[in-house]
């Protein structure tokens, strides 16, 4: 579910792992504060002043398999996104006013339009705020979702979520420390499609852990035990 958000939106999906979290922003514009005058026996209109309200929403959606430990510290990262966004709400009206269309309706309108192109006419203002927002929103993820930003989580999961590995982990498990694996899998080259980070060790997690395995000349047991792991960084 999260990769296919990731991927509706547009966002980079970092090479060679998946995606832990995303945050979704949706800007909505209420137009009932617009006011525009009709002629011709109302067969006309044309936008004339009033108030473009816009509302930012947003939603973090992370893989479910996390742990509590882990989802903390990707919920810290996912603020930053937040925090972004909520920031480029005060640019929207400047960058709206460069729209040459956005311009001609509402900014500078002097076209009168038929009656019934009304409707048209506000789908056209709310698609012109989407794509500015998206616009704007996409660049600003792209400036915080870089390979050094993605290993630091990665770094600071390992390291404060680590304990949770201790115990001998094998198919048929399910919990704290299989995510970790399962990401840290995901870091590696293979042959296989990368895992879903749903921290259930079933036959998938376990092919993936014998591939790796035969990789570093262990015994493809499809255990993670102490071996496994601190050849996986954990």
């Amino acid at each position: 579910m999260v990769e296919g958000l990731a991927r509706a939106q547009g966002s980079v999906i970092p090479t060679g792992g998946t995606v832990i979290a995303i945050t979704v922003p949706i800007i909505n514009s209420d137009q009932t504060g617009l006011q525009y005058y009709t002629r011709n026996h109302n067969s006309e209109f044309i936008f004339n002043t009033g108030t473009l309200r816009l509302t930012l929403r947003q939603q973090i959606h992370m893989s479910r398999g996390l742990s509590l430990c882990a989802r903390t510290i990707w919920l810290q990262h996912e603020q930053k996104h937040i925090r972004d966004n909520e920031a480029l709400m005060g640019r929207i009206d400047a960058e709206l006013r460069k729209d040459q269309e956005f311009i001609d309706i509402l900014v500078s309108p002097s076209e009168w339009r038929p009656r019934p192109r009304f409707q048209a006419t506000q789908d056209a203002i709310q698609d012109i705020v989407g794509d500015v927002f998206e616009r704007l929103t996409s660049a600003a993820a792209a400036r915080q979702d870089t390979q050094q930003e993605y290993q630091s989580v990665d770094r600071q999961v390992r390291l404060r979520c680590g304990q949770m590995l201790r115990r001998i982990l094998r198919r048929g498990q399910y919990g704290d420390g299989i995510d970790l694996v399962q990401m840290a899998l995901n870091r590696q080259p293979s042959a296989f499609p990368p895992l879903t980070i749903d921290g259930i060790f079933g036959p998938v997690t376990e092919k993936r852990v014998k591939e790796f395995q035969r990789s570093r000349h262990l015994s493809d047991d499809g255990v993670v035990g102490q071996d496994t792991r601190t050849a996986l960084g954990l």
